[in-house]
């Protein structure tokens, strides 16, 4: 049987949840799906486990793989709009990266929370502020050859106070950025997360559809 092993850069706070993930969900696919033939878990931490599966294919090869589960339903990211030209970022360390990294609002999505409610929660605990409308702009995946690990990116507007307690360990650093200023973010060497870079495409247009 032939082994491919799949191993990510970074961890996830995610749950162990079946691989159709809420957020994530799959159109019928053009080929027959693989047969799983066994699942073996490997190792576990907090944060995921990582468990070896044995798929067979519909043309009869078969494969072993490596992937990530996740512990929790999945993230939310969250572009806040502080006015018509400004958004909100905040600085906060990474340690994949081990250093300080620009993004936009992130966390997870808790146990019986919608991803809705835990984009208006995280916006509280790290900003302070809440938004009136929050809209949806995308479900994706980060990496999904290898993990169930998904995030629901919005983008909130009409902000206000009404700030939470966090869980950070120390206090996040809030950036106004200007929207006119866009292409110059995506060019820092600290901001680099994916879904934040995506985002910044995903929020410059839904406002031009509604401008």
């Amino acid at each position: 049987m032939k082994a491919v092993f799949l191993w990510p850069a970074g961890l996830f706070s995610g749950a162990r949840i079946p691989p159709a993930r809420a957020g994530c969900r799959a159109h019928q696919p053009m080929n027959k799906l693989p047969q799983i033939l066994k699942t073996t878990l490997v190792a576990q931490s907090r944060l995921f486990y990582i468990e070896a599966v044995d798929l067979r294919f519909a043309n009869g090869q078969q494969a072993n793989f490596e992937r990530l589960v996740g512990r929790g339903t999945g993230a939310v990211l969250v572009v806040p709009l502080v006015d018509a030209d400004n958004l909100l970022l905040v600085r906060e360390y990474a340690v994949g990266l081990e250093r300080y990294e620009l993004g936009f609002v992130k966390g997870r999505i808790d146990a019986g929370e919608s991803a809705a409610a835990a984009a208006h929660r995280e916006l509280r605990e790290e900003t302070g502020f809440d938004a009136a409308r929050m809209k949806l702009l995308a479900n994706v995946a980060l990496t999904p050859a290898y993990s169930n690990y998904c995030s629901s990116i919005f983008l909130a507007q009409d902000l206000f106070r009404a700030p939470l307690p966090g869980d950070e360990p120390e206090p996040l650093q809030a950036v106004h950025w200007p929207l006119a200023k866009l292409g110059q973010l995506r060019a820092r060497e600290d901001f680099c997360d994916a879904r934040s870079l995506l985002a910044t495409y995903l929020a410059r247009e839904a406002l031009e559809a509604h401008a």
